[in-house]
């Protein structure tokens, strides 16, 4: 008789998670904290938590002061500071009469919802789940907010979403800029002009002139308030000797959050809630670690002829196809890539400038990729028929990446 026997087999699957409040809203923060200020904010999140302490990571410089400068006051020290994005938008906030449906602290909920652009972080409804609110509420609060806050286009969803806030607050609903995130979207994506001239039936000035009353708009609101500061590499790609990449967490640039053992098990039942904290905390600094690191080992993969030198600019690729690979949300992989700086054979980059979309009669061709070559040839003498030919682009293409290097035309001789 044979043996039976039940065999595990382990398949992939989805499944959705409902996270509580604190620790979604947690993993949307930390994922799109600089480095260089990670450390200040772990220590803001647990200064109430008996069990928890930071230490500074190993690489952050330490001021040094001669005896003599004791006295004397460097002006930095007594220079205003910058406001940040949240301070700054959740002062506005206070005055918004609608935002008081979303219940206590509600200011800090809807800060907690903006990336470092001004974007909303998530789609719209979950965070309404987040919020504890059904999203019919949300988005009414959303809509007071966006009508009222400075500068206009932050907590839009999109980037042609944020454009239409500022023609909206200007007036300029209906316009032929409007008109143009409306019904041309998809050829401006593609940078295809023609075709959209074709679409729209209009004159050669008529978009020109639509074209530039968007070209004034700014695609990212919340960078208005951002202001320099210590670049902190978070990873580390390199290439072995068979070109095979491997990708390190920079440890030492990075702070580290210490867990009191004896205080916890001292505390008896009085440490469960600070030790359910720190457990969340923990849990969503893990997840920017884990996200960041997938990330770069897929960008060191897919962009290893540019970061080794081999090639003069990377290959493209957008948001989707990356974020269907790590099997994450295209925003997500924005936010991780927006404020992680890794340091390569190339030098230190952040990681967004591994992303890149192709050109629409090139896909296989970056911008960045097709302007060194347009570049390369102009110097070598070619006028643009001639490298259109070479690229297998119109000439047309040519001409305008060209013109956007501001290199004049080449004459036949």
């Amino acid at each position: 008789m044979e043996n039976q026997r039940t065999e595990l087999c382990l398949e992939p699957g989805l499944r959705l998670r409902t996270l509580p409040l604190p620790l979604l809203f947690a993993r949307l923060a930390f994922l799109t904290v600089p480095s260089a200020d990670l450390a200040a904010v772990l220590e803001e999140r647990t200064a109430k938590n008996p069990l928890l302490s930071i230490e500074p990571p190993l690489s952050t410089p330490r001021p040094q002061r001669n005896a003599e400068d004791d006295d004397e006051e460097a002006p930095w020290e007594t220079a205003e500071a910058l406001p940040d994005l949240d301070e700054a938008v959740r002062t506005q906030l206070c005055l918004i009469p609608e935002v008081s449906l979303l219940g206590q602290k509600a200011e800090e909920k809807l800060t907690a919802c903006l990336e470092p652009r001004g974007y909303l972080a998530a789609p719209a409804e979950d965070l309404a789940a987040a919020c504890g609110t059904d999203p019919a509420t949300f988005e009414r609060v959303l809509e007071s907010v966006r009508a009222a806050v400075d500068p206009p286009g932050l907590f839009a969803r999109d980037l042609p979403h944020c454009l239409r806030l500022q023609l909206s607050r200007q007036g300029l609903e209906g316009s032929d800029a409007w008109i143009l995130l409306e019904e041309g979207l998809e050829e401006l994506a593609r940078q295809d002009l023609a075709a959209l001239r074709k679409k729209l039936a209009w004159e050669r000035q008529r978009l020109d002139a639509a074209l530039r009353s968007l070209r004034r708009l700014d695609p990212h609101p919340g960078f208005n308030f951002s202001h320099p500061g210590t670049v902190l590499p978070e990873v580390e790609i390199r290439y072995d000797e068979r070109g095979r990449p491997t990708v390190r967490l920079l440890h030492e640039n990075l702070p580290r959050v210490l867990l009191d053992a004896e205080l916890y098990a001292a505390a008896g039942d009085v440490a469960r809630g600070p030790f359910r904290e720190a457990r969340g905390l923990l849990s969503a600094l893990a997840a920017r670690y884990r996200t960041k690191m997938r990330l770069a080992l897929l960008l060191a993969e897919r962009q290893q002829a540019y970061l080794r030198n081999l090639a003069s600019a990377p290959v493209p690729l957008t948001l989707a196809p990356a974020g269907q690979k790590l099997g994450l949300s295209a925003s997500t992989v924005q936010r991780a890539a927006a404020c992680t700086w890794a340091v390569t054979p190339r030098g230190t980059l952040p990681l967004s400038s591994l992303l890149g979309r192709g050109i629409a009669a090139r896909p296989d061709l970056s911008t960045r990729a097709l302007r060194e070559a347009i570049r390369s040839g102009w110097e070598s003498g070619k006028p643009d028929s001639v490298l259109a030919r070479e690229l297998g682009l119109p000439p047309r293409t040519v001409t305008w990446h060209r013109q956007r290097l501001g290199l004049p035309p080449v004459r036949r001789a």
